[in-house]
């Protein structure tokens, strides 16, 4: 592809879409990075089953759950590169195990005796999971699970125990089953994938002269490819800015996944695809409101895995959200439908995704605009037709600095918060 038409679908990419790509580069945890979750989830599995362990040959197996099984995994501190990894450690006991029992053994079994592997390390029991912090603030949640024998395919249940509540019980689960579910409905879209690697370039300044010099990458990751996917990555971090000094629990993750699912027909608009998901739980919630019920989610590939078990905890928690996705799809539909003043984007995009992501991007965009500018195709539209350039008197007066980027469109010598 010559470097001409690179730069023509760069000029056609809408720009709100091209900032919001910005922002999702900013936040994904790149290949790096998951072969270290893998190295450190591995790591603790072997751990956990190693000789004289209280879990010694009960281990059954182990394997990624959450974000990171449906490849929607980000930053949950970028500027520090930390995220979190949730593991199911399948475990050989009968169902009727004591939660309390089961949970206390895990952490014995992980913290082990001192000069072991991760008996310096911050291991920490919670109510369903045990908790390890690496040096560098990466978390893992290693979950119990039971199978269930005779029940469907990779069912079982994990063990919920919290003193402080006095709680106690087995919760059916099967979060297996959810990510083969999740993946096989989340389809890749080559006009997307097109527009990411392309943005990705002009924003790193990678768009020469000479196409010949800037070959595209041999392999581009799913986050890359499925708008649905990087939408819900950009929500869960939007998520995050909203509740960062709130109290209490937030809309996890696994709901946001499985919501998305049922957000109607995907577009390669990842603005079209953002705005999609909120309005479909804005909508959800508000006929959960009118029912004087909160919301109740479940794992389509499991109904008896209920997702919603502890969260919206009551109808205010829900409603908190749902304001917080009005003003979210507010915002997309305002920076959509004016041309920007460069002010006003920024401080909506650090209010939406927080500072430094916004602030990246707002890099990004506007070093991509000047690349644009001197090939004097700065603000043509989708049609081919041109219209005023949105901000571009900032351009003049905008010094962005450079930085080294990598094959997955990170940066690792100067991360983001």
């Amino acid at each position: 592809m010559g470097i001409l038409i690179n730069l023509d679908l760069a000029a056609t990419i809408d720009p709100l879409d091209g900032i919001l790509i910005d922002v999702a580069r900013r936040i994904q945890v790149p290949k790096t990075k998951h072969e270290e979750a893998a190295d450190h989830f591995m790591g603790l599995c072997a751990h956990v089953d190693r000789k004289r362990s209280p879990l010694e040959g009960k281990v059954l197996e182990c394997y990624p759950s959450g974000s990171f099984s449906i490849a929607a995994a980000i930053y949950s501190h970028v500027r520090s590169m930390q995220h979190d990894v949730d593991v199911v450690i399948e475990v050989d006991y009968p169902i009727g195990t004591d939660p309390a029992w089961m949970l206390d053994q895990l952490f014995k079994a992980v913290k082990g005796e001192p000069g072991s592997r991760y008996y310096e390390f911050k291991v920490i029991r919670n109510s369903r999971c045990v908790t390890v912090t690496y040096p560098d603030g990466v978390t893992v949640d290693l979950m119990p699970v039971a199978r269930i024998l005779g029940g469907p395919e990779r069912s079982g249940v994990l063990f919920h125990h919290n003193p402080k509540l006095d709680e106690k019980y087995a919760k059916e689960v099967n979060p297996k089953a959810f990510t083969l579910h999740f993946n096989a409905r989340i389809k890749s879209s080559d006009v997307f994938a097109s527009r990411y690697r392309t943005r990705r370039l002009l924003s790193d300044g990678m768009l020469q002269e000479r196409a010949e010099t800037q070959p595209m990458p041999d392999h581009v990751p799913i986050e890359e490819k499925s708008p649905r996917l990087v939408a819900i990555q950009l929500l869960k971090r939007f998520r995050d800015i909203q509740f960062r000094d709130r109290e209490g629990r937030w809309p996890p993750s696994v709901i946001i996944a499985a919501m998305a699912l049922d957000a109607g027909q995907m577009s390669d608009s990842l603005t079209d695809e953002l705005i999609a998901i909120a309005t479909h739980m804005q909508g959800e919630i508000e006929q959960a409101e009118r029912n004087l019920m909160t919301l109740v989610i479940v794992n389509p590939a499991h109904p008896a895995d209920i997702f919603s078990d502890r969260w919206p905890e009551n109808r205010t928690a829900q409603r908190l959200w749902r304001d917080d996705l009005v003003r979210l799809v507010r915002n997309l539909r305002l920076l959509r439908g004016r041309e920007w003043d460069p002010r006003q984007l920024k401080n909506i995009l650090k209010e939406l995704f927080g500072e430094t992501p916004a602030e990246r991007a707002f890099e990004d965009h506007y070093r991509g605009q000047g690349t644009l500018a001197k090939q004097n195709l700065l603000g043509i539209a989708k049609s081919g037709a041109v219209r005023s350039a949105l901000a571009a008197p900032a351009l003049a007066g905008l010094t962005v600095p450079l930085r080294a980027n990598t094959d997955m469109g990170g940066f690792l010598d100067d991360p983001v918060d």
